[in-house]
């Protein structure tokens, strides 16, 4: 059995596979080395993963994580992974790298996570050979859901956001200026919160305040991310994450402006890793 896994902030997707077909799909709580301490994977996979499987039946484990950016924390996700499945090969990534595999397998182009943090890389069909570095969400992560967030949340906290949509908000999560100011500073995990008003968005999409407050975060993206990659525009732009599929036509408007060449966008990454990892072992 092989099990492969995409964990962002917010969810880990997890796929359980005979190598031909998708045996169970598993979603447990999002993780992430930066914002966690060590055991944080471990106690999540033991609770919310470990009931639903039989660990004892799986020999290989790929893990693509956001934050496995680092040997250290790459070391640290695989050594909690072990201590549930101390029978498996584990390999542990990026899930940069992971999105790059899904979106592109062997081609190579620009790869895109647009989830609740962002980030990019130009792959070779192998490797990733440039990465413009993305700094999280105190600093970055444009294009992002937590990013589409605060640029709403100002605008609304500001009062520069339309009447309707200052109101709507407010009724929407029962909430003050003065609670969601306490959400962003006092509470844990804030990024989270502040993700969550993407989905506002969303449910808005009509008001022209909103779309074009999305647009902005996708324009912000492209000039901060992609334009610093040679020959962007011969290139093809392949996006994973939910912001990027649930916005699909914002995002394909903004890239046209900048004569960008979108490919495909999947809303999970999971997918194109199921097809990638179960193609290789056809051909082993």
């Amino acid at each position: 059995m092989i099990l492969i896994a995409d964990s962002g902030s917010t969810k880990t997707s997890w796929i359980l596979t005979d190598g031909n077909k998708v045996v169970q799909n598993i979603v447990t709580s999002g993780y992430n080395p930066y914002y966690y301490k060590d055991e944080g994977l471990l106690n999540t996979i033991r609770k919310e993963l470990s009931p639903q499987i039989t660990t004892s039946k799986i020999r290989n484990i790929f893990f693509y994580g956001s934050g496995c950016s680092s040997e250290i924390n790459c070391k640290s996700v695989k050594y909690a992974l072990s201590q549930l499945f101390p029978n498996s090969d584990i390999e542990v990534n990026h899930d940069l790298y992971g999105a790059a595999i899904a979106l592109l397998h062997n081609n190579k182009g620009i790869a895109c996570i647009l989830g609740t943090g962002s980030n990019s890389c130009y792959w070779d069909g192998y490797n990733i050979i440039h990465n413009v570095p993305s700094v999280g969400y105190l600093l970055g992560d444009e294009g992002s859901g937590t990013y589409i967030g605060m640029l709403i949340l100002k605008g609304i906290l500001e009062e520069k956001a339309p009447a309707e949509i200052i109101k709507s908000f407010y009724n929407k999560y029962n909430t003050t200026f003065e609670d969601v100011l306490v959400n962003i500073y006092n509470e844990p995990n804030p990024n989270r919160f502040i993700s969550k008003v993407s989905l506002f968005a969303e449910k808005n999409i009509d008001n022209e305040w909103i779309r074009n407050t999305i647009k902005k975060s996708f324009i912000d993206f492209i000039e901060n991310q992609l334009v610093q990659y040679e020959n962007y525009q011969n290139l093809k732009v392949s996006f994973t994450g939910s912001v990027a599929y649930y916005y699909k036509k914002i995002l394909m408007e903004a890239c046209h402006e900048y004569d960008i060449s979108p490919g495909i966008i999947l809303k999970d990454p999971i997918e194109g890793l199921f097809n990638f990892h179960t193609k290789k072992k056809s051909k082993a």
